[in-house]
Formats: structure tokens, C-alpha cells, sequence
């Protein structure tokens, strides 16, 4: 408790790294900086240096986490629906319903929603991970919807291998699929977030 409360006070009596003359609230949550209280909040808890730096690249099984999650977000519900409509009306093509096809579209609308605000889609703010630019800066929603998720569909509906070509690239020292570099994005992890991002590479 000592211990503790020691840490506390050596902050309390330490001067901000950014702005000499206010006291220090608490460590960048990154490096261990001192920092101020107001650069604690205008910079999610980290210091000028850390908040500035290169972001942290996403995982490999972070980025295949997170897709499963968006598939199986996108695919189980009209999965599920279709299942019972089989079971109320064995004689019609339950896949063929208009209404098998609302929960997707409803799914895809909440997406689009979340990379608007975030840059992340469901998949990924479980995981604590990001798209942005290749320069940093936050990724438009045109540039992922078409470029990272709608373009690679369509040239997989012609070549089925251009989703395993395509996934490959991920082994490489950047950790981008051949859709980042179409798109010009890159997946990092979040910043100011307790990520949930798994281990490894």
C-alpha cells in the first residue's frame, strides 16, 4: 500500500512532459511518460511522442479474428431466418424470400455506420484494431466499402483463387493484403483502447 501510494505522489510532484508548468495527473499509457491531466484527455493517455508515432500494426490472427466475426455477423442471421422459414414452409425456396436478405442489409448498414465513426467495423472494435490511411490519417468510407471490401468480392466472384492471393500477401513485413494496397489503407491497432487484439503475429 506504501508502495502505491509512493507511485502516486512521485506523479502528483512531477511536471507535465508537454506543459512544464502543470503537474503531472498520471503515466502515457504507452511509454510512461508524466502527462498532464489536460493531455490526458485531448490525447486518449498518451504523450505528445507516442500520440504522433507510427501506430502499432494489427496482428495477423487479430485481422483473421476480426473478419470471422463480420462474416459471421453478415451470414447467421439470413442463415438462421432461412432455417425457419424451411421449417414453416417446406414447399418454398426459403433463400429466395425477400426477407432472408433484411438482416444482412440491416448488418451492413450498422457497419458502415461504425467505419464512419471509427474506422473499425464490429469485427474489429471487438478486437481493438483500425483501418486507416496508408499515411495514418483516417480511412474514407468510400475507400474501404468499395476498394477493401466490395472490389475484392467482385474479382473473386470471376477468380475463386484471387481470395487466397489476396489473403497471402498478409506474410508480408507489413502486414497488408493485396486489398490494402489497392485501397492505400493499413489495420492498426487502436489507440487509447484496452485492445483486445490476440497475441502474435
Amino acid at each position: 500500500m506504501s508502495d502505491f501510494r509512493e507511485a502516486l505522489e512521485s506523479i502528483s510532484e512531477s511536471p507535465c512532459s508537454e506543459h512544464s508548468g502543470f503537474s503531472a495527473a498520471l503515466a502515457c499509457t504507452r511509454c510512461g511518460t508524466f502527462i498532464c491531466a489536460f493531455c490526458a484527455s485531448s490525447s486518449a493517455g498518451l504523450c505528445s511522442r507516442c500520440l504522433h508515432a507510427a501506430p502499432e500494426l494489427a496482428t495477423r490472427r487479430a485481422r483473421l479474428a476480426a473478419s470471422l466475426i463480420d462474416g459471421a455477423a453478415l451470414v447467421l442471421p439470413s442463415l438462421f431466418l432461412s432455417v425457419l422459414r424451411c421449417l414453416a414452409v417446406p414447399d418454398e425456396a426459403a433463400m429466395k424470400a425477400p426477407a432472408v436478405c433484411a438482416p444482412a442489409l440491416l448488418v451492413l448498414l450498422v457497419q458502415a455506420s461504425l467505419i464512419r465513426g471509427t474506422g473499425a467495423s464490429l469485427g474489429k472494435r471487438l478486437l481493438g484494431i483500425r483501418v486507416v490511411r496508408g499515411d495514418g490519417l483516417p480511412a474514407e468510407v468510400w475507400r474501404i466499402a468499395l476498394l477493401r471490401n466490395a472490389l475484392p468480392m467482385a474479382l473473386c466472384g470471376y477468380c475463386v483463387w484471387f481470395g487466397l492471393v489476396d489473403a497471402l500477401f498478409i506474410v508480408g513485413e507489413e502486414r497488408r493484403c493485396l486489398h490494402d494496397w489497392v485501397a492505400g489503407t493499413r489495420v492498426v491497432k487502436a489507440l487509447g483502447r484496452g485492445t483486445r487484439s490476440l497475441g502474435g503475429a
